[in-house]
């Protein structure tokens, strides 16, 4: 029997139970910093509440995920890079709302004419299948489609394997940032123009 194979679709507010852990793994020691502690796990509850939410950086709004047989195997989150401090600035509103008094900056990440690729992860029962770049190949497409020319992401230094995957897919660094005292190569992808 033929199984069907994944597809990324847009994301819904009830997708927040499988998304939400995965965000919390792609985002990593930002959501340590963004929650206020110290172990991932801790962080999931704050990102499945902010995934539900719209209005938001990490909401259901700007996600899709993958859908496997095996339900949500992977998630992205993906926007405007101008839509990017905007976003950002919600998100600490809510959060220093929840915890008055923490000092919270938004650090710039993306540049302003790009479709920026926040986060992505796929399950870890899943890795190895190659779904990531399915995922990512998808979205750039999505972006095409929505008249975008460029799709931009961040790799964090740490993360060698991310980059190489990214540049067999078209991706080539072409700056560098720094996000929660962490140092990231800020890359991009050209996309072919519309013939629509």
């Amino acid at each position: 029997m033929m199984l069907d194979p994944p597809r990324l679709r847009r994301a819904r507010a009830e997708d927040a139970a499988t998304a939400a852990p995965l965000l919390v793994q792609a985002l990593d020691v930002l959501a340590l910093e963004l929650a206020g502690v110290e172990c991932l796990e801790a962080a999931v509850p704050l990102f499945h509440e902010l995934f539900r939410l719209p209005g938001n950086r990490y909401s259901h709004a700007h996600a899709w995920v993958l859908d496997g047989t095996a339900g949500v195997v992977g998630v992205l989150l993906a926007y405007p890079g101008r839509d990017e401090a905007l976003l950002a600035e919600a998100t600490l509103d809510w959060l220093r709302a929840r915890a008055p008094g923490r000092a919270l900056v938004h650090q710039p990440e993306s540049d302003p004419g790009e479709f920026y690729l926040d986060a992505l992860a796929v399950a870890g029962s899943q890795r190895g299948r190659g779904l990531a770049a399915v995922m990512i190949d998808s979205l750039c497409d999505a972006a095409r489609q929505l008249g975008h020319a460029r799709v931009g992401l961040l790799v964090d230094d740490a993360k060698p394997r991310a980059r190489a995957l990214y540049e067999r897919l078209g991706f080539v660094a072409d700056g560098r940032r720094e996000v929660a005292g962490h140092a990231y190569a800020h890359m991009t992808r050209v996309l072919p123009a519309r013939t629509d």
